[in-house]
């Protein structure tokens, strides 16, 4: 269920979230290093971030115009394969930061002196912030209206459906796979933001009252955006069913308006992110009066495995803030979140094993 001459998109969006990401990072994390506040303005980190904008610009560059160029004259799952070697490519560039910023905090010692401080917030217990239930109507009226238009157009569609694509597929398969899809992207975001409105905050050392008030607006913001996305992506996918259920034609530039709404939604999220940055630390803590205190965040870079994945055992935290852009990650040292990664790795193997099946 490809838009065909749109195969480049994701290699486009991809390239440029990971050329932007470092932006939204804390001035304590930079590519995945703790560092302490005082070292934030280091040389060693403007020039590695000069560094990565440059690589990662180049090497988005380079993989959109291959995709663009193969499109339409080798096979259609070519220009989705670029999006690994695209991605490698990034990662490989934020590795390279990581390892020369953390060659210098290391030779320099720049912890030396520093009293590492871990603080909490007991109101996270006693005063939890709400998940946002209400912003999932518009998903959830997305499946509905797909259903609904499912059901009226079914009986009057052929045995078999011409997709976009060109593939012949049972008209069955197509309702099936645009429903699962649906419901996929639905629960398995919604879902883990559930367990993210569970896990502990963000917190600073040096500024706890101001960054827990700051991280609970990010939470919110970045949930709102991200329920969104989810909306936009299920629209998308009613766009590609009506397209298949013979509701409308598009040609040409027209193929534009299927991915348009996942265009916005991604779009949307980045610009919550930049404004926020990661953990909320752009926002205003709005706690006048009180002075940083003493003590800095401790160095827990030996959970950080490459910078990019959290293992830590003694850490009961499913989800924790990640160390590239705005987001989370999986705390891979509890057994839990390998549950949660089975289920998703099952989940996507399922659609990809009916879409096959169906021959799109």
């Amino acid at each position: 269920m490809s838009a065909g001459g749109l195969a480049f998109f994701p290699v486009l969006v991809v390239g440029t979230l990971m050329c932007v990401a470092p932006a939204s990072s804390r001035p304590t994390v930079q590519f995945g290093v703790r560092v302490p506040r005082e070292r934030t303005g280091a040389p060693v980190i403007r020039r590695e971030r000069r560094a990565y904008y440059r690589r990662t610009a180049a090497t988005a560059v380079c993989c959109v115009i291959v995709a663009v160029t193969v499109q339409g004259y080798w096979p259609f799952w070519l220009p989705r394969i670029i999006l690994l070697p695209e991605l490698a490519a990034d990662l490989c560039c934020f590795w390279v930061a990581r390892r020369n910023i953390a060659a210098v905090k290391n030779a320099d010692n720049w912890y030396a002196g520093l009293r590492p401080t871990i603080v909490t917030d007991t109101s996270w217990r006693t005063n939890p912030p709400r998940f946002p239930v209400r912003w999932l109507i518009p998903a959830l009226a997305v499946m509905a209206a797909t259903a609904v238009v499912g059901a009226l157009r079914y009986p009057s569609l052929p045995a078999h459906i011409v997709t976009g694509s060109g593939h012949r597929v049972s008209k069955s398969a197509v309702s099936a796979l645009v429903m699962a899809g649906q419901v996929y992207v639905t629960t398995v975001c919604s879902g883990l933001m559930l367990i993210v409105y569970r896990s502990r905050p963000d917190i600073e050392a040096a500024d706890p009252a101001a960054s827990t008030l700051r991280y609970r607006r990010f939470l919110a913001a970045m949930t709102r955006a991200l329920l969104t996305l989810i909306a936009l992506v299920d629209t998308t996918l009613l766009l590609f069913a009506l397209r298949d259920w013979q509701v409308y034609r598009l040609s040409g530039i027209g193929r534009v308006l299927l991915v348009l709404p996942v265009a916005v939604g991604m779009l949307l999220l980045a610009a919550v992110a930049r404004r926020t940055g990661q953990g909320g630390w752009r926002l205003n803590g709005n706690v006048r009066g009180l002075v940083l205190a003493t003590g800095t965040d401790r160095d827990d870079d030996r959970f950080w495995k490459a910078g990019l994945l959290y293992v830590n055992r003694d850490d009961p935290a499913i989800m924790v803030g990640s160390r590239l852009g705005a987001g989370w990650t999986l705390n891979l040292g509890n057994p839990a979140a390998w549950l949660i990664v089975a289920g998703i790795v099952a989940a996507i193997t399922g659609l990809a094993i009916i879409e096959a099946a169906a021959g799109m």
